[in-house]
């Protein structure tokens, strides 16, 4: 398209503008949501698109968004983060940019979130058709006197004006995008008191016969799954369709937007996402129609096992979700499995660690990809370590090495502690489970260390088999320890300390310990000692204000950002150490060197988490039932 580096300076005031216009379209795009009725009329605006739209977005008030973003301490915390300094360098930004360059020369005045909230009076919406080609339908209800005082009617005569055997009139301009290599068009017009933009003539059309009535079947709310969809979820500040089969295919989405995780889209055929916002807190609602596999429907938690629960967990826990069972013993005994001991990897995680040539299509290869100036942007400021490295057969990834003493029956032994631990569980009907991890950073070369702790509410606890139970245990962690053969006699010890009992398994030379206790229907494991006995220290505590009721609910997940520190930010430092000291030292070398860190984890990541300074939680609330998946989540403000 271009080299960036020659535009780069140029173009940076352009990327903000671009970047905040993807925002408030794609504001829908990053929340989740749960079911309920809405009301008739609500998704009218729908029914002036053309159906085949990827994206849909509707906003409530439209100016009342804009204002609320352009006055809001978030945009400049946003602004000032590492995430914002890295993105507008980035190729999609500068993409972005560019079109947005290329759509303004065009229209003779810059196209930004000011003149578009002028052209609505409230609501608005707006429709992508064409990634690629920036194909967008935008439709706002608006009066004449406000029409004919905005920027496009004030410019009209730059334009080619078009009168329809009905009277209408609509202005077109033709755009050379993409550096010539595209031909579009800006159209617009007011008609019936809405106002029509779009950046392709014949969408446009189709637009103004639905206006007119003219049409049958060819507007966006006739879609089946937006039809399936909106019946369900009522709109509120901004609502999102999304038409997921369909971007799962595009280039576009899967180049530039989604990378390499197209694979866990797969199961969705469409999702609509809505944004509440209440004082105090924000709501996001999402609601997906799945394909390919029945959802295993799964009974809500009982309130009182689920507030019981949730008092247990530890006040410095930073992360816990609760679960219901049901009849899937086999993922209880994987969460108990997972809490106890670190996950093997599977085959294919192993063979991911591979480089493979064949894994490229032909079109990485081509000298016209599309891409070509993201390729020459890759290699432009190669650091310090390429020459060290392009040659490191490890880092290339180019051989296979087993990893030494690792257990050649691991993987054998593995699937029969699942299977023996399952046996285990089942006969004491697990019906709920909360799981909680807090991480502990460590010296080296432990790095860092997830405590863990499950909590399994049993409908029979007398049915379980604590010997068959430390069995199990005891030989997966034999497993882990031993090339083959049991060369270490690992024994289980009880405890009693400050009138709480239990059960551990020291590991020997780790210094760790695999623990449980039994209390009235709460079987209770954890890979920590000090995790476990906090646990128990608040078995039979008072249940906490915040503690939820989860009556319509099989699945709950909880972050807690006010204990970041602990969580996050130690964590994340000890990723970057040796990264951030190289490049602090980079940086004091260089007088106009940016202060903030360029680091994936302490700085990418850790500046998001200064955006969201003002969250205090995070609450998820998932259901499920046949090819549906609906989920909630909320965001309590300190």
């Amino acid at each position: 398209m271009f080299q960036p580096i020659v535009f780069r300076k140029y173009l940076r005031p352009k990327v903000l503008t671009a970047i905040a216009l993807a925002l408030l379209l794609c504001l829908g795009l990053i929340v989740y949501a749960k079911t309920s009725r809405g009301g008739r009329g609500a998704y009218s605006l729908a029914e002036d698109f053309p159906r085949g739209a990827l994206v849909y977005a509707q906003f409530r008030d439209l100016p009342a968004l804009v204002k609320q973003w352009d006055e809001s301490s978030l945009k400049q915390q946003y602004l000032n983060s590492a995430n914002y300094h890295q993105l507008q360098h980035r190729h999609l930004a500068l993409k972005l940019a560019a079109r947005l360059e290329e759509f303004s020369d065009a229209l003779g005045f810059p196209l930004d979130t000011s003149i578009i909230t002028d052209t609505a009076d409230a609501s608005a919406a707006c429709a992508v058709y064409d990634i690629g080609r920036l194909d967008i339908v935008f439709i706002a209800p608006l009066g004449e006197e406000r029409a004919a005082a905005t920027m496009f009617f004030q410019n009209s005569g730059q334009f080619e004006e078009t009168e329809l055997p009905d009277g209408t009139t609509y202005y077109r301009h033709e755009v050379e995008a993409d550096r010539g290599r595209q031909k579009q068009e800006i159209v617009f017009a007011t008609l019936k008191g809405r106002f029509v933009l779009a950046t392709n003539e014949q969408l446009f059309l189709r637009s103004l016969s639905n206006i007119n009535g003219r049409t049958r079947r060819d507007r966006l709310s006739d879609d089946s799954s937006f039809k399936t969809l909106s019946a369900e979820l009522p709109p509120h500040f901004a609502t999102v369709w999304v038409d997921q089969a369909k971007l799962n295919e595009d280039w576009y989405f899967k180049h530039y937007w989604l990378m390499q995780n197209v694979e866990q889209f797969r199961g969705i055929r469409a999702s609509m996402f809505d944004l509440e916002i209440e004082d105090g807190k924000w709501i996001e609602r999402r609601d997906f129609l799945t394909v390919g596999r029945d959802v295993n429907k799964r009974s809500a938690i009982e309130s009182d096992d689920a507030q019981r629960m949730q008092a247990m967990i530890p006040d410095g826990v930073p992360f816990f979700r609760l679960q219901s069972v049901g009849h899937d013993t086999a993922q209880a005994a994987s969460l108990i499995r997972d809490t106890l001991l670190d996950r093997l990897p599977t085959t294919e995680d192993r063979d991911n660690n591979d480089w493979d040539w064949q894994s490229y299509d032909g079109g990485y290869f081509n000298s016209s990809y599309e891409d070509e100036d993201a390729t020459s942007e890759r290699y432009s400021s190669l650091d310090e370590d390429y020459d060290s490295m392009i040659d490191d057969p490890h880092d290339a990834r180019v051989s296979r090495r087993e990893e030494p003493g690792a257990n050649p029956l691991a993987v054998e032994m593995e699937t029969q502690f699942a299977s023996r631990l399952q046996q285990v569980i089942e006969v004491a009907h697990p019906m709920a489970m909360a799981t909680a991890t807090s991480p502990q950073t460590s010296a080296a070369p432990l790095f860092v260390e997830f405590r863990r702790v499950a909590i399994l509410t049993l409908q029979n606890p007398a049915g379980l088999n604590l010997e068959a139970l430390e069995n199990a245990v005891s030989d997966a962690a034999q497993s882990r320890l031993t090339v083959a053969g049991k060369s270490v006699d690992l024994k289980w010890v009880s405890h009693n300390e400050v009138g709480q009992s239990w059960r551990s398994l020291d590991l020997p030379v780790l210094g760790w310990q695999l623990c449980y206790a039994l209390r009235d229907h709460e079987l209770i494991v954890a890979n920590s000692s000090e995790l476990l006995a906090a646990t128990l220290a608040n078995h039979n505590a008072p249940v906490p204000s915040h503690a939820h009721s989860l009556s319509q609910t099989n699945d709950l997940t909880v972050i807690r950002l006010d204990q970041r520190k602990q969580a996050f930010d130690e964590v994340l430092g000890r990723l970057d150490t040796e990264a951030a000291e190289r490049q602090a030292r980079a940086h004091n070398a260089h007088e106009n060197s940016v202060s903030t860190s360029d680091e994936f984890f302490s700085g990418n990541i850790s500046s998001l988490l200064d955006v969201a300074s003002s969250v205090s939680r995070i609450e998820i609330r998932r259901s499920s039932a046949t090819n549906r998946l609906h989920e909630e989540i909320v965001f309590i403000l300190k």
